[in-house]
């Protein structure tokens, strides 16, 4: 029995024909046909979370981890507005949504109609499409052009690298009659034929050419989409297993932020730290001939400013994208290919790539292997990786002499993750603090970049948790935890999820940034000081809650955080560090490599 309207049962039934299956509603009347159809539908897993924007945060999170899309539905009104942080990120981030919006009749817009405003294309910049259906359909072509606009909007989340799509449905009173559709034949299923994208043979050609005559190659990745839930542990094997062959070249500097999740023990991590030592009389050796960027948004201002500044002889922007994204101001071409494609294409063309590290790389499965290139002096990645070497003695040696702050927390919790933890990294400092250190093997790294901004980690977290059911863990800063507090106001947190609060007392990014620290505004309107704790927030949702303010009593709440918690429930370790000591630190620590 789904809603009497038949375009919403065909919408339905479309939907769980091209394999949605992940419904999240938030509560209202206006979306009762919705509401109606996909739980009584029997194809769909369907979660009931209040607040809008916790709820599409959480489907993000749900989407980010299987690459499948997952449905948000809202009442008509202001609800719809809350979907937007979720949706900006999902946008910038290439992750699957489909937002089906329901809305009040059109002629009922502008006028003083309850719950009513401008729904149509409210998300135009943030989403890939954006959509209408009929109002009603009450003839054989009103339901074919409702169905076909269906079918296109689903596919369209998964077109190219996937993102958001947006249906807004206006619907007329009664919204709660049901029929049966029992006789009722299945709608026509249109799908969109996949098809592999390949380089012409010229071009080719001349891009190997490019790559053969250049002998300082940077590789920068930024953020890469996971896998599907169940494959491999990190972003791309496929990726991960050519640039680790490609690095075997001693021209070659492959340079992956920690959202990337690339992992070989001779790519460089902490690049920007090694930047930080670069003299004047140093920037040729460290400044490529070419670059060649794959992956999204880029955490490091450091190096975006540093390659601004000291340009390439050409940039190469690896990306399925219909604009250029020219992040660091010397973009020569943009190649729509994924990153994968692209580098095996460029290695078949010629023997060009095989012949500069005598390896054949048309067929390689080790990734594990280490190159001992930069044990060769005076190579392109010998100059990265001898420096970091050094910078990696320094910070040891700094960090045994620093007082208790926020780098000292981060130096005891990520060696402390489970093995296979799914780390979720709050923008500000949660993201920037993890960088400095060596990503571990073992553990996939999250975060919201596409848009970078403190709504929704919480809640993103909590949906890939829910999700994949393994072991989850958000690293959080105390203004992003108190802004995304609703994340918790829901029945569907998985007992796996961890939450870590750095409680620093305001967002510390201020005091680490030029300009604001120079204010007096600063702590009470950049910094936001605040003195709250976690505690109550844990006893009001049945959360399990443990307090640290030392790296003794860290290194003994770690334990007890992280074992299976007796009531099933989810966990929040409260993490107390002082502000204008970890500010000071964090400045220090760079003066420190610089003088070493």
């Amino acid at each position: 029995m789904l809603s009497n309207k038949p375009h919403i049962r065909n919408l339905v039934e479309i939907c769980a024909q091209k394999g949605i299956d992940q419904v999240i509603i938030s509560p209202g009347s206006r979306n009762a046909p919705l509401v109606i159809s996909f739980g009584e539908h029997g194809a769909f897993n369907c979660l009931s979370i209040p607040d809008e924007r916790v709820a599409g945060f959480f489907a993000m999170g749900i989407a980010q981890q299987t690459r499948k899309p997952v449905i948000i539905t809202c009442t008509s009104g202001t609800a719809s507005l809350n979907f937007a942080p979720a949706i900006a990120e999902a946008f910038y981030q290439k992750i699957p949504l489909l937002i089906l919006t329901a809305d009040r009749p059109v002629e009922w817009i502008h006028q003083g109609e309850g719950q009513s405003i401008a729904q149509r294309n409210v998300f135009a910049n943030y989403v890939k499409r954006s959509y209408e259906l009929p109002q009603e359909v009450t003839d054989k072509d009103g339901l074919w052009s409702a169905n076909r606009i269906i079918c296109e909007a689903i596919d369209q989340t998964m077109e190219g690298n996937g993102g958001p799509v947006h249906i807004n449905i206006p619907f007329r009173e009664p919204l709660y009659d049901t029929a049966n559709y029992t006789d009722t034949a299945l709608p026509k299923i249109i799908e969109t034929t996949p098809f592999e994208k390949v380089l012409p043979q010229q071009t080719l050609k001349e891009l190997a050419n490019t790559w053969q005559q250049s002998k300082k190659v940077m590789i920068l990745a930024g953020l890469l989409p996971l896998p599907k839930a169940g494959d491999a542990l990190k972003a791309s094997p496929a990726l991960n297993t050519i640039l680790s062959k490609l690095n075997e070249d001693a021209t070659v500097a492959v340079l992956p932020e920690i959202t990337s999740n690339l992992i070989n023990e001779s790519f460089i991590y902490n690049f920007d730290s090694v930047l930080s030592t670069v003299t004047e009389e140093e920037i040729a050796q460290f400044q490529p001939d070419l670059l060649i960027t794959v992956g999204g948004s880029f955490i490091s201002k450091r190096i975006k400013l540093w390659l601004r500044k000291h340009a390439p002889k050409a940039h190469w922007h690896i990306e399925e994208i219909d604009y250029h994204i020219d992040t660091f101001q010397g973009l020569t071409k943009t190649i729509k290919l994924s990153a994968t494609a692209f580098f095996e294409q460029l290695a078949k063309v010629s023997d060009t790539l095989s012949m500069q590290s005598n390896i054949d790389i048309s067929n390689v499965s080790d990734t594990s292997k280490v190159s001992d290139t930069y044990k060769t002096p005076d190579t392109y990645q010998a100059t990265w990786k001898n420096r970091e070497i050094q910078i990696q003695k320094v910070q040891k040696k700094y960090l045994k002499q620093a007082n208790w702050s926020d780098i000292q927390a981060y130096k005891l919790i990520l060696p402390k993750l489970p093995k296979n933890t799914n780390l979720h990294l709050a923008n500000s400092t949660p993201v920037r603090y993890a960088q400095l250190f060596q990503p571990r093997k073992d553990v996939i790294c999250n975060s919201n970049r596409g848009v970078a901004g403190i709504d929704g980690s919480t809640s993103t977290a909590a949906g890939a948790a829910y999700i994949t059911q393994r072991p989850t863990t958000i690293i959080t800063g105390d203004i992003s935890f108190f802004y995304d507090s609703n994340a918790f106001w829901q029945h569907h947190l998985s007992p796996d999820l961890r939450v870590i609060l750095i409680n620093n007392g305001g967002g510390n990014i201020f005091r680490f940034i030029k300009g604001p620290d120079t204010t007096a505004q600063l702590s009470t309107y950049f910094e936001a000081q605040q003195e709250r704790s976690a505690e109550y927030i844990a006893k009001t949702y049945i959360l399990n809650y443990f307090v640290a303010d030392s790296e003794d009593s860290l290194k003994t709440a770690l334990k007890s955080f992280y074992k299976k918690q007796s009531n099933n429930r989810p966990a929040i370790l409260e993490i107390k560090t002082p502000s204008v000591e970890s500010a000071e630190i964090w400045r220090t620590y760079y003066n420190f490599l610089k003088n070493r």
